[in-house]
């Protein structure tokens, strides 16, 4: 990966925090560590393992994959936030969340929402103690 491609990441991962504080009005940080341990990109969110993609070509199925196994790894919910340059941020959770049902397994399918739709939602699960 290209220093270029590298901290463009890294800027995204540093606009997602800065989202999710201006939503939700607490801190999130970036996980240092993931590198090195493949951990996900974000920490904060109770409950979630976030990961972050900001790029030109989607990949959302190869991305979507990724975010599952790292948040199986460490038993949380899955989250991917991802966008082109000059597009607002896109979020998909896996779509067990936001039904009562869970027959569908959370690697194939998911539901895309913007970061508001996304950090209401969050509210919403969390103070029904969904997460």
């Amino acid at each position: 990966m290209s220093k270029a491609s590298r901290d463009k990441g890294q800027r995204g991962e540093r606009e997602v925090c800065k989202l999710l504080e201006g939503h939700l009005g607490c801190a999130f940080k970036r996980n240092l560590m993931q590198t090195a341990e493949g951990g996900h990109d974000v920490l904060g969110l109770d409950g979630c393992a976030i990961e972050v993609k900001r790029c030109e070509k989607l990949a959302l199925e190869k991305w979507w994959k990724q975010t599952v196994t790292q948040a199986k790894d460490v038993g949380l919910l899955p989250v991917l936030f991802f966008r082109r340059n000059s597009e607002d941020w896109t979020v998909a959770v896996p779509t067990f969340t936001l039904m009562n049902w869970i027959t569908l397994p959370m690697d194939n399918h998911y539901a895309l929402m913007s970061v508001t739709q996304f950090t209401q939602f969050y509210s919403q699960l969390k103070a029904k103690g969904g997460l």
